[in-house]
């Protein structure tokens, strides 16, 4: 796959969004992790694919609170 080197577009949102419905809290929570990790690497490198990364990151750790607050509100979650 060839290297994201530009910003997050509205429609990457709107895809990772997509994407994060189909995710259980797990993979949210995976995803969210390897994304930070790869926009660590990138720190200080090319802060457009770092920004990138950590755009998606926060995408899907935002989907994953979500997830565990509407739980938490359904007393699924202690």
């Amino acid at each position: 796959k060839a290297m994201i080197r530009r910003h997050a577009t509205a429609e990457d949102f709107q895809n990772w969004e997509r994407k994060a419905k189909t995710m259980d809290y797990a993979e949210l929570k995976y995803a969210a992790k390897e994304c930070r990790e790869v926009a660590s690497l990138w720190r200080g490198v090319d802060g457009m694919v770092e920004g990138f990364y950590d755009d998606q990151a926060s995408t899907y750790a935002t989907a994953a609170r979500r997830r565990q607050l509407a739980a938490m509100g359904n007393g699924l979650l202690a």
